[in-house]
């Protein structure tokens, strides 16, 4: 599938990328972020995976709960320029602070009109919308284990991954708001851009490996989770 290779018209410079600081997303995005994919849901994805229709030799059967819900419900949102622009500039506050020359560059890029329209083309190409926030996180995540393990992955995945984040969604209060909603999904696209579109780069610059562990710092600390010990499959993820 390969989301990990967006692109913005002038990619950021991967050793400049501010993409593996913990000042990446806002305080309320990594809450939300690790209580979406929470080990309870993890865990389910595995248990479904082994031995699908028959119970596993001593292992005791898993009764479905909020924590293992998987959902189609959708999350849409709408993020008008004004709402954008102040996510963006709390995104470059944030990465100032780690690297002020990266800052610069970050919103030179995603201050063109072609950042939302490279991300919405891409994700829409996988049959996704930019304007869920269930869809962009999903997106986030498949992005970045792409990155760090170093291989694509396929639509039936990255499904099953969106009906994972759908269904924690939905037992989240902060999602029942579109504004809150936007604001969440507009700081993962970001990432996501900047993440997608620096591996080349990486590649190029001689970085592939140091830019890999550091999206996996990244994700370690917006997660909680290590991506490179994640699983991914038709089921979703698993592990980590």
């Amino acid at each position: 599938m390969a989301l990990a290779g967006l692109a913005l018209a002038a990619p950021v410079s991967a050793q400049f990328l501010p993409g593996t600081s913990p000042l990446d997303l806002s305080v309320q995005s990594r809450a939300l972020t690790s209580s979406v994919i929470n080990r309870n849901s993890l865990r389910a994805a595995e248990q479904r995976r082994s031995t699908p229709g028959r119970p596993t030799p001593g292992r005791r059967q898993p009764t479905r709960g909020a924590d293992e819900a998987l959902s189609d419900a959708r999350f849409p949102f709408q993020a008008n320029p004004a709402l954008r622009q102040q996510v963006l500039k709390e995104f470059v506050a944030r990465a100032s602070r780690h690297s002020p020359e990266a800052a610069k560059a970050v919103a030179a890029e995603i201050g063109r009109p072609s950042f939302e329209q490279s991300y919405a083309t891409a994700v829409r190409s996988h049959g996704l919308s930019p304007n869920d926030a269930a869809d962009v996180m999903a997106v986030y995540l498949i992005t970045g284990w792409e990155i760090v393990n170093g291989t694509d992955s396929n639509d039936t995945a990255l499904r099953a991954v969106r009906r994972q984040v759908a269904g924690q969604m939905a037992g989240s209060a902060a999602m029942r708001d579109p504004t809150a909603r936007a604001r969440f999904a507009e700081e993962l696209k970001i990432i996501t851009l900047l993440f997608g579109s620096s591996v080349e780069n990486a590649r190029r610059e001689g970085n592939r490996a140091q830019f890999a562990a550091g999206v996996a710092a990244h994700y370690r600390q917006a997660l909680g989770r290590d991506l490179r010990a994640m699983r991914l499959t038709a089921q979703g993820f698993s592990g980590g």
